[in-house]
């Protein structure tokens, strides 16, 4: 039998709360298996990803306006103190996976939410300038005294102020080789491994005992079958005038129609793919990619670490 997208629990959060909250938990239960980033079943917790999303979509037709409406207010921007680590590009997916094995493996208090991205559209140079105005991590940690850069799979010596944020550039850095045609999905679970030990590793070398762990953005991963389905004219469209996920706005009956027929989402200056679309480009061989408005793109992880011991 196949495993049901939602159960009681999820079907209680989806019809009683907010509808991308019972989305999240609905995630949840796709993610949170111990062997979800494995190589032998990746494709399948993709597939079930996008089948979700596209069933959500279905049943609650405002999904997106409501996605979209919760951009901004990162709880980044409310922190007063502590210490917040921006992985970028990390995931719900392995959200999921570190609450567990956090709380597993520290005697940490460890608690797991998501949050809408700051920006649209989903990527780096726009999170960054609505953080700490700049078009990236390097750029912000060279224009703000208190946001350290990893560039690299080790930590130099952190800041010490209050807040401190710490911008790694992993697992983007790792991920982004799909789109150079070097990735292959067994890797998914080496990429997650050396993003967790990094984290571990600034949690340990921090002054701070309380973190907040989050992205920029999150990904789309177009491994394994897919139910989003283009007609043949929106392929030609699509690929006529978008070369990735977003493009900017302008005066064109072609991308009025992609609007109107719920294939592309507007917002300011910008039209986004929805969903899981996707279609054949000159750099076919990539399938992480994000810059769209789709559920793993624009929820982020937001994740709450507490390193002190809790008083009972």
């Amino acid at each position: 039998m196949n495993e049901p997208l939602w159960g009681v629990r999820e079907v209680e959060h989806l019809t009683e709360g907010d509808v991308l909250d019972g989305a999240f938990e609905c995630l949840r239960r796709i993610w949170q298996r111990e062997d979800a980033l494995d190589g032998k079943v990746v494709a399948g917790r993709e597939y079930r990803t996008r089948l979700l999303e596209y069933e959500l979509t279905r049943q609650y037709p405002g999904l997106y306006e409501g996605l979209v409406n919760q951009v901004g207010n990162h709880p980044l921007t409310e922190m007063k103190d502590g210490c917040g680590v921006i992985m970028d590009a990390l995931s719900l997916r392995e959200g999921f996976q570190l609450e567990q094995e956090l709380s597993a493996e520290f005697d940490w208090e460890v608690s797991f939410d998501w949050a809408a991205v700051e920006a649209l559209p989903t990527e780096t140079e726009f999170i960054a300038d609505a953080w700490f105005g700049a078009n990236g991590g390097k750029q912000a940690s060279m224009k703000h005294d208190d946001v350290a850069y990893i560039g690299e799979p080790e930590v130099p010596q952190l800041h010490g102020t209050d807040p401190e944020y710490v911008w790694s550039r992993f697992p983007d850095k790792r991920l982004h080789s799909a789109q150079e045609g070097k990735y292959t999905i067994t890797e998914l679970r080496e990429v997650y491994e050396e993003a967790k030990e990094l984290l571990i590793e600034i949690v340990n070398e921090s002054a701070h005992d309380e973190f907040l762990v989050t992205s920029d953005h999150g990904y789309v991963n177009f491994s394994g079958n897919n139910p989003y389905r283009l007609s043949e004219e929106h392929e030609e469209i699509l690929k006529d005038k978008f070369s990735g996920r977003f493009r900017e706005v302008e005066n064109s009956g072609l991308l009025r129609k992609l609007e109107e027929d719920d294939i592309t989402v507007r917002n300011d200056d910008y039209f986004m793919v929805r969903g899981h679309y996707d279609w054949t480009t000159r750099s076919a061989s990539s399938k992480i990619t994000h810059g769209g408005v789709s559920l793993t793109e624009v929820m982020t992880p937001a994740l709450s670490i507490k390193t002190n011991e809790v008083s009972v």
